[in-house]
Formats: C-alpha cells, structure tokens, sequence
C-alpha cells in the first residue's frame, strides 16, 4: 500500500481493476484507494503479471503492506513466496486453543523468482505525528502524539510506563489500550453504556471518516473555542456583489465571511493562536489561514485557504 497523503497510515481498497492472472503495463490502473483525505487511483511502476491479490476490495492495509503479489512471466510460481513489507496485526487466539494452534508457522524462503512482488509498491518511512517545536533545553521531554497525551491524562496513565509502537519509540494513542491506569477512577465517574447484543449495527468507519474524528477532536482539545452572535445588514456586500458578477467576476458570501475573518484575525493577533503539544506554551502564528468544511459523499473535508 504506498504512501498516498503525508497523514496517511492505511487505505481501504475500494476496486480492483486488475485481475489475478492479468497482464499489467507500467501506467496502467490498478486500483482505487480510500485515503484520510479522498479516493486515489494508483497506477502500476512496472510491467508484470498480478498473480495473487492479497487485500481484496472492501479490505484495509496498513501503508507499505503488500496488497498483491507480481511476478515478471506468467507461469512463474509464487509458492513458499512471503511478501514484503508491514504485515497487518493477527487476530488474537480464542481462550483455550491449545499452544501448538497459536504457534505462527515459520517464515517461509523467498522464491527468487518474485522479484516484481514490492515494484509497484515501494517501502516509505511512515511520518511522524505533528508536533510544534520549541528550542526550551527540555529535550528529555517523553515523545508522545497529542492524542496520547490527552488520554493518558483523561485515563490517569504514566506515559513513561507505556511502550510506544510509533517512530523511535513514540507513544501512539493505540498504545494506551493496553496500558492500566495509575490511580482508581473518582467516585461517580460512569464508563460507556454497555449495548447489548444484536440491537444495533455496527459499521467501519472509513480511513476519511477516521481522520474526521481525529481532527475535530484535536481542534477542539488544543484550540481554545469560544462563539460571537451578532447581526450584520449584508445589504452592501450584496450589492458589491452584483457590481463584481456584473464585471464578470464570481465572488461567494463564503468569500466574503472568509476575508471578514480575516481581517480580524489581522486586527487581533491575539486569537490566531492555539496551544502546543503539551499546553505549556501558547503558539501565535505569523499567518492567516483558514480552514473551509466542504461536504462531499464520503464525509466531510477541510482544505485550507493559506494567507487569506
């Protein structure tokens, strides 16, 4: 799976447009992938055959897991072959299976033969989360994303007692699941309502809607949010309007509001700011950009308009 956007960690397979045995051309379209950010067509790096398909539409994989297998002749066998790459994580065995059942078997050799196997799908370091830095001498400062930060300390958990399964050691928000907490839960706290089985329906959330959730949550976590309501006679930008339609330029009320914005934000420098990673400090940032919700079928984006 390569590396489609620079937030990216996985993509769901949305169609194949190869089939196994086919014959595929460098240029030709393989498949189409759901990102964090859109659905992406990606094309084949070389010429070859698709001799086995490994993650079929419908399926996620991790960013530079392999999701199929090419071999350079047609008859070329890929048997004993062990593909390259990150391998997606094994379902945990059910209590009781004995332990040769959950022995995993042993990797088996490499066919010479399958050297187009990773052509089409080069390995790239995954990138590391985001984090604002600041030249303070605390370089012993304990590396951890912000939504781990945030959970560790809604679940009471010691961060320096969690491995961390991101980039050298970094501490993800999935490490956390696993992690107990320092101190009991206060009197009154109430977990998740427990939902009964079989009286809903549950649906997987798409890698865009995944980053959605994420991003909303890290906007309202590290982004002091308050609300102003005020009334405004628009009469003048409607007529503004009309005047620039009428010469032939297309301006939106959406355009309008953005500028208002941002004059604003020009005005009082105070409110284009946010919090870093861990809150000590407030950032304060040298330029205006805006970020615009635009609704499409698959959810909800936010491209940024820079210097507005």
């Amino acid at each position: 799976m390569p590396k489609l956007s620079p937030t990216m960690e996985g993509g769901t397979i949305v169609k194949w447009h190869k089939k196994e045995g086919d014959a595929v051309k460098g240029g030709d379209l393989l498949f189409e992938v759901a990102t964090d950010k859109a659905t992406v067509e990606h094309n084949a790096l070389d010429e070859g055959y698709l001799k086995k398909i490994l993650v079929p539409e419908g399926a996620e994989a991790l960013v530079n897991q392999a999701v199929a297998i090419f071999t350079e002749s047609a008859d070329e066998s890929i048997e004993g072959y062990e593909p390259e790459g990150l391998k997606p994580e094994a379902a945990p065995a059910e209590e009781g299976a004995s332990a040769e059942e959950g022995k995993a078997p042993p990797p088996a050799a490499k066919k010479p033969g399958a050297a187009m196997a990773q052509v089409a799908f080069p390995i790239e370091p995954p990138l590391e989360d985001y984090t604002f830095e600041f030249d303070t001498g605390m370089h012993d400062r304990l590396a951890a994303s912000p939504l781990a930060k945030k959970l560790a300390k809604e679940k009471g958990i010691d961060l320096t007692s969690v491995k961390g399964s991101g980039p050298d050691g970094r501490v993800m928000s999935r490490d956390l699941d696993l992690a107990l907490p320092d101190t009991p839960a206060s009197f009154g706290h109430k977990g998740a309502p427990t939902i009964p089985p079989g009286t809903y329906e549950a649906e997987p959330m798409t890698p865009m809607r995944k980053a959605i959730g994420e991003k909303l949550q890290a906007s309202k976590t590290f982004i002091p949010h308050f609300y102003v309501q005020q009334d405004v006679n628009v009469e003048p930008m409607i007529t503004l309007r009309e005047q620039l339609k009428a010469g032939g330029i297309k301006v939106t009320f959406n355009d309008f509001i953005m500028r208002a914005a941002a004059l604003s934000l020009k005005e009082h420098p105070v409110i284009n700011s946010g919090f870093n990673s861990d809150g000590s400090q407030i950032v304060r940032f040298k330029t205006i950009d805006i970020a615009v919700a635009v609704s499409i079928d698959e959810g909800l984006i936010t491209p940024i308009v820079r210097h507005v």
